[in-house]
């Protein structure tokens, strides 16, 4: 997932498309579920901001390099069920893309070499329901000792909802909510944790 080089400056492929099928059985790092969490922010009616997550994540890094994360769409948690479900149907149609996928090559020596925390630049790429576009952003990997990796955000990921397509997914639930406006601007921070 990261092509990382042990400098804080270093810049690293990060690459979110929607092609996942299964976790690698030749997998080198797996990603602990329990252990990680993947948050994003929605701002309505203007100044009411609330926090959502994810509570299904899985991913791996094969001994080749290859790697990804994957966000099952359906476990979007909001506090609100019929949220829950609005969001799943009309703004991610978890029907055609139940699943998000980010994968990219990692320079696994490179990871295994680290001995403190070092801060990386993410150049990424999202793809979310059919469509993708670039993202940036800093993450602090800490590794926690010889067999698990912790990669945080350093600050939150905005993610433009116009950029990837979805701004009638977004119109559809104001409108259902009867709220004056949801806002396009989507903050996204994870904290992932990978063992082996």
């Amino acid at each position: 997932m990261f092509d990382v080089i042990p400098r804080p400056t270093t810049r690293f492929m990060l690459c979110l498309s929607l092609l996942m099928t299964a976790v690698s059985v030749r997998a080198d790092w797996i990603l602990v579920n329990e252990a990680s969490q993947l948050n994003f922010v929605s701002t309505k009616a203007t100044h009411i901001a609330e926090t959502h997550t994810f509570s299904e994540l899985s991913g791996a890094i094969t001994k080749d390099g290859a790697a990804e994360l994957v966000i099952d769409l359906t476990s979007v948690n909001t506090g609100i069920d019929i949220r829950d479900q609005r969001m799943q149907s009309m703004l991610f149609n978890v029907a055609s893309f139940p699943k998000a996928q980010i994968s990219t090559r990692l320079d696994l020596s490179a990871v295994e070499r680290l001995s403190e925390p070092t801060t990386l630049i993410i150049d990424a790429q999202l793809s979310l329901a059919g469509q993708t576009a670039p993202v940036e952003g800093q993450v602090l990997v800490v590794p926690m000792d010889r067999d698990r990796v912790s990669i945080t955000t350093v600050a939150p990921i905005i993610v433009q909802a116009s950029s990837l397509g979805l701004e009638s997914g977004v119109e559809a639930l104001r409108e259902i909510a009867g709220l004056p406006s949801i806002g396009y601007s989507v903050p996204v921070t994870f904290s992932l944790t990978f063992t082996r």
